[in-house]
């Protein structure tokens, strides 16, 4: 049975993906997060923001998600937004411009309230040249009640470990129950994953 399970170590590829999002899904709350990590190749720390966007946002949260991408050199700007009678959000327009002038716009709009998605944008802390950035539908799946743990270091909330490129990675351990409790203590109680960077 699951419930027995102690740890399962799995090669990552695309698949493994979204196997852990099966496995370990949950529901979502809007925010913005920073994590840092040392890339497997280059060996140089990446900086990585990602900041959800959901039919609950606030117009505060939306200003406020544009400051946190500035202080990591990029334009996030919202327009168009539209909002039903509960207040949630049933148009937007949401678009990035980085420093080397990439950019591109996501439009989401739908009557009872938008589905959620997320920007993320990684940058190489040394030069601040941009590893990765853009926009991404977000899954009901999500993983936001999982600890991740990358390299030993515990990883802030929300992460989406689809952000990461497979290549990247050796392999992944995840932690169910009793073994993950035992280890992270209340932290782990609902699993984790242990990821391993080339």
């Amino acid at each position: 049975m699951l419930q027995k399970m102690k740890s399962v170590k799995i090669k990552i590829s695309a698949v493994a993906i979204a196997l852990l999002i099966c496995m370990l899904g949950s529901n979502v709350q809007a925010q913005s997060s920073n994590f840092s990590f040392v890339g497997s190749t280059s060996k140089e720390k990446i900086k990585l923001l990602t900041i959800d966007i959901l039919p609950t946002t606030t117009a505060n949260d939306l200003a406020g998600f544009s400051k946190d991408a500035k202080k990591e050199g990029v334009t996030l700007s919202f327009s168009d937004v539209k909002r039903n009678d509960e207040g949630e959000i049933t148009s937007i327009s949401a678009t990035y411009k980085t420093k080397d002038n990439a950019t591109e716009t996501y439009k989401k709009e739908k009557k009872w309230g938008i589905e959620p998605f997320y920007f993320y944008f990684s940058v190489k802390e040394k030069d601040k040249s941009v590893v990765s950035v853009g926009f991404k539908a977000k899954n009901n799946n999500q993983l936001s009640n999982i600890l991740f743990v990358v390299n030993g270091q515990e990883v802030p909330k929300p992460f989406d470990v689809g952000m990461m490129d497979p290549e990247d990675i050796e392999a992944i351990n995840v932690l169910k129950n009793e073994s993950a409790t035992a280890k992270y203590g209340s932290r782990g109680r609902d699993g984790v994953i242990e990821i391993t960077l080339k």
